[in-house]
């Protein structure tokens, strides 16, 4: 014979189990598909408190760089100049989107492992290949296309970067370097080249205090057929 007071327990335990999945609300299902970037949201905050000493991009100036790779429908992009992968992962939220990944380029290896525990810790390295080398040695040895490029390396190569990485880029596809508000003075022979080659458009965004270079590569103009 069953067991009355065993039974009892047991249906007890039942209503209350029922009794509690009816009080939960409606949203209480979203727990198993949390917002993907709030993890790395944690660790962009994490980052600026703790490795705040690093020349990064502020947090607006990240949001702009997803926002941007958002806007391109990026689905390959290149870094150059890593740091401790803070504008890497702003990069790799937009990139997501579109199921993209990001190769960021560090020449420096104690930076590179910073950015390697940042990108782990943020929930983004399967979205991004870090490579360790100079980008003047490693970008010739790259194949495009591009969707999106962000310079922010030895400020005295910008321009050596750009004539390397234009053909790479698709059309369509944008450039952008970092600084070019701040450290205005020494990117004059960027700016320049930027504004006035006839396969860019280039517009200045000041999101924070660096400021962007944002060159968008315009499509080739097709010969007009008598």
């Amino acid at each position: 014979m069953y067991n009355s007071k065993l039974l009892g327990t047991i249906l007890r335990l039942l209503l209350l189990m029922g009794g509690l999945f009816m009080l939960l609300p409606c949203g209480a299902r979203a727990e198993s598909n949390p917002n993907p970037d709030a993890r790395a949201l944690r660790r962009l905050e994490w980052m600026r408190g703790h490795e705040g000493d690093l020349w990064n991009v502020t947090a607006e100036e990240g949001a702009f760089l997803r926002d941007l790779a958002v806007k391109v429908n990026a689905k390959r992009a290149l870094e150059l100049g890593t740091s401790n992968g803070y504008s890497s992962v702003w990069i790799a939220l937009g990139l997501r989107r579109a199921g993209g990944r990001l190769l960021t380029l560090e020449i420096d290896p104690g930076r590179a492992r910073l950015a390697t525990e940042n990108f782990r810790a943020a929930g983004v390295n399967s979205l991004i290949t870090l490579k360790l080398g100079d980008a003047v040695k490693e970008v010739p040895k790259l194949q495009g296309p591009f969707d999106l490029v962000f310079i922010d390396a030895s400020k005295h190569d910008y321009l050596r970067y750009l004539n390397m990485l234009l053909p790479m880029v698709r059309p369509g596809g944008v450039i952008v370097a970092h600084n070019v508000t701040d450290l205005r003075d020494a990117l004059l022979d960027y700016l320049n080249a930027v504004q006035t080659n006839p396969q860019l458009k280039t517009i200045i965004e000041n999101p924070g205090p660096g400021g962007f270079a944002v060159s968008y590569k315009l499509p080739v103009k097709q010969p007009n057929r008598p």
